[in-house]
């Protein structure tokens, strides 16, 4: 077995399945805007939008100097972008706050590999070896360093040094007869030297990367073609070959070879994580949602007893609205780890989404007591025992929440408008016109509740001049949304502007992919207003036979007009 080839690793760390990074640990968590910033950039970075994910590290940095995580993924960013020189200056203002994190000096090492300094690529792995003195790979790594710095003899004090700590093995009696040839070592000389040694699969996999760094695919893909032959398993080959598919645009060879490298458990986890965190924004091309689940599903067969792992998986089904499956998964996530806010909130979420709202109030209750100030989490147990209809547990839930977080205007308005909706539960209309009003000041482009405040006043009668003014404006802003386009046709029916409301119903059920029978019914309202009353009967009859079984409906179908 090969033994990990740092020197060409890509450096380009990202979130795992908790949507954090080995290296955040010392964000301030009393800063609200730097947590929010930094993610923020995050998920830009995981987008391939690494203009917007500099932006906003740079803005953490700014805010707080000390931040040298921020620094990383800036650097991070800026080499994505090929700014050497500001992705230089960044990763040492990291090192500089600090010295011992192996994964910043790796990344400084990228910078140097691209820009060809290998003097100074020699320093870092002298750090690298100080901060893992047992990793032979930085101790080969730096050798190659050496050689192609044309420092021959140092590279040979290195493999002897080699040979001294960890003893002789393949890789060092090849990695020695390269010092047979002198001079300007170029990434042709590697590739002509792999001819008569054709079973050092690191010199493969190192000809491979000078020649990507080149920009000569064609030829790294021959080289990594040579060397899974000899060895099909190694995991650092097959993400080689996965990336240069993915480049060509090869999806099915791409998928085929990362599955491989998934495959073996050389593999660290967090690679495995890192890989598939960055396919998420793609999981609406079917192929990618086929494969990215397969692969999560080989994480998790693979390391049962790890939640993140678990919980890697649950993200993938939740993603794909396999809301039931990625539960069991969340759940096995939960009992092996209950540290996890993320993962409390995602089970709550679930729960609530598939109607369990007595099983939602209670894994709030229980999160809550390890979590007692989260705020989110007091919305989510509101809204389960608003379900439930424990109204006043819900208000209280919901004051709690406001007094936790008065800096998330996001949150606030989702507060606000759960308060309106219990009480409209409660016949409290004042109380809930203040509530929506309050939701939508503060958050002026939710526009689903402005959508829910419409319907709530069209169904009252109850100033219907605001009612079409926010529908409108939701209608407009989401003209694909069936529920948001029947608000609005709704009101204008209220409004007895029968034309507008037609034309509106009717985009509503083009994207009536459900078959909702209220829709349904709505078209056969405003057809009956307009004096159709034999198109109207045919919409009702429809609006029944998809499901909708009230007893007004059936009504109107007996006596053939319209009830209120």
């Amino acid at each position: 077995m090969v033994k990990r080839f740092i020197f060409l690793t890509v450096l380009s760390l990202s979130i795992n399945a908790f949507g954090q990074i080995p290296v955040v640990s010392n964000i301030n968590r009393d800063s609200n805007m730097v947590k929010q910033l930094f993610f923020v950039g995050l998920r830009e970075k995981m987008s391939d939008n690494y203009a917007l994910a500099a932006t906003n590290f740079n803005k953490v940095v700014n805010l707080d100097a000390t931040q040298h995580a921020a620094y990383f993924e800036l650097a991070n960013a800026n080499l994505r972008l090929e700014k050497f020189a500001e992705a230089e200056q960044n990763i040492k203002q990291a090192i500089k706050l600090n010295n011992n994190n192996q994964w910043y000096y790796r990344l400084l090492g990228e910078v140097y590999k691209r820009t060809n300094k290998m003097p100074e690529l020699v320093a870092v792995f002298n750090e690298l070896i100080r901060i893992d003195p047992e990793n032979d790979a930085y101790y080969f790594d730096k050798a190659n360093a050496l050689y192609l710095s044309d420092q021959v003899d140092e590279a040979k004090r290195v493999y002897d040094q080699i040979g001294a700590k960890f003893g002789e093995s393949r890789e060092l009696l090849t990695a020695k007869k390269r010092l047979q040839s002198n001079g300007n070592a170029t990434e042709s000389d590697i590739v002509k030297l792999l001819e008569g040694n054709r079973a050092d699969v690191k010199n493969y996999l190192y000809a491979a990367g000078l020649l990507l760094q080149k920009g000569n695919d064609p030829e790294a893909l021959k080289v990594l073609v040579k060397a899974q032959q000899l060895e099909p398993n190694n995991f650092e080959i097959n993400l080689a070959l996965a990336d240069i598919y993915r480049k060509q645009k090869n999806d099915a060879a791409a998928f085929a070879s990362l599955k491989l490298a998934f495959a073996s458990n050389d593999m660290p986890l967090t690679e495995k994580v890192k890989i598939v965190a960055a396919l998420f924004p793609k999981l609406d091309q079917p192929i990618v949602a086929k494969n990215l689940t397969d692969l999560s599903k080989m994480v998790a067969d693979q390391n049962p007893t790890d939640a993140k792992a678990l919980a890697l998986y649950g993200d993938v089904l939740y993603q794909q609205n396999n809301l039931k499956d990625a539960l069991i998964q969340y759940q096995a996530a939960l009992k092996l780890n209950e540290q996890v806010y993320a993962v409390w909130e995602q089970v709550i979420n679930i729960q609530t989404l598939i109607g369990r709202y007595d099983e939602a109030v209670k894994v709030g209750d229980e999160a809550l007591t390890i979590y007692p100030n989260q705020a989110s989490l007091y919305y989510y147990t509101a809204y389960a025992l608003f379900k439930t209809n424990k109204l006043e547990g819900a208000l209280n839930n919901l004051k709690t929440a406001l007094q936790l977080d008065m800096d998330n205007k996001s949150l606030q308005a989702q507060v606000y408008a759960l308060q309106g909706d219990i009480y409209i539960s409660q016949n409290n209309f004042n109380q809930a016109k203040t509530a929506f009003e309050k939701a939508i000041s503060i958050e002026p482009d939710n526009y689903l509740i402005m959508n829910n405040y419409a319907y709530y006043l069209a169904l009252r009668n109850d100033d219907l001049t605001k009612a079409a003014k926010y529908a409108e404006m939701a209608a407009n802003a989401m003209p694909t949304n069936p529920s948001v386009t029947d608000t609005y046709a709704f009101v204008l029916f209220k409004q007895q502007k029968y034309d507008s409301a037609q034309k509106w119903i009717e985009k509503t059920l083009e994207n009536n992919s459900s078959k909702n029978g209220v829709y349904l019914e709505h078209y056969g309202d405003i057809l009956f207003m307009k004096g159709e009353k034999a198109a109207a009967l045919v919409q009702w009859q429809k609006a029944k036979d998809a499901g909708n079984g009230s007893e007004i409906l059936n009504k109107k179908i007996n006596e053939k007009k319209y009830f209120k």
